[in-house]
């Protein structure tokens, strides 16, 4: 388990202007956090609609799959866009909620970067078992990714729920 010094400073380093939830940046830090792990995902979205429609040529079924993770990118997306963390004064959290916080964080960046490395890798080349089975491991992410959003809002809602 990291420090929260080292999660604050690997996560600065992929997410520009992030400061750690220091000094109320609660709602502020929350949100480039949302936004980056958004624009991933995004971007992993564009490229399966692009590849979509070749392979719907050749192959219907895997086309299909490939329209399934399309949407699943969509729903996680926006999960990601509906409001986060907002606090009307300074939001002050605690030592271990802030660890467990940035360990999802992490965790939550790492996950999407990992679906679009899988997004990156399906071509219209692989042979069709084999681009089936990197379609499902996308898909696989995409619903982790999902849970972790979900765990992450739950633990911001208790934190802010928590500040007085």
């Amino acid at each position: 388990m990291s420090s929260i010094p080292q999660l604050v400073e690997k996560i600065a380093g992929m997410v520009p202007g992030f400061r750690g939830y220091s000094g109320g940046s609660l709602s502020a830090d929350d949100q480039l956090i949302r936004k980056k792990v958004s624009l991933i995902l995004d971007e992993a979205r564009l490229r399966v609609e692009r590849l979509e429609f070749n392979v719907k040529r050749k192959n219907v079924s895997l086309g299909l799959r490939l329209d399934d993770l399309r949407i699943e990118l969509m729903k996680a997306s926006q999960l990601l866009k509906q409001p986060g963390a907002s606090s009307p004064g300074k939001a002050s959290i605690d030592d271990e909620s802030l660890q467990r916080l940035l360990e999802e964080d992490l965790k939550l960046i790492s996950t999407a970067s990992r679906i679009f490395e899988r997004v990156v890798a399906l071509t219209p080349a692989l042979e069709p078992k084999e681009f089936l089975e990197k379609v499902n491991e996308a898909i696989s992410l995409v619903v982790e990714a999902e849970n972790v959003i979900r765990e992450r809002d739950n633990l911001l809602k208790r934190v802010l729920l928590e500040t007085p």
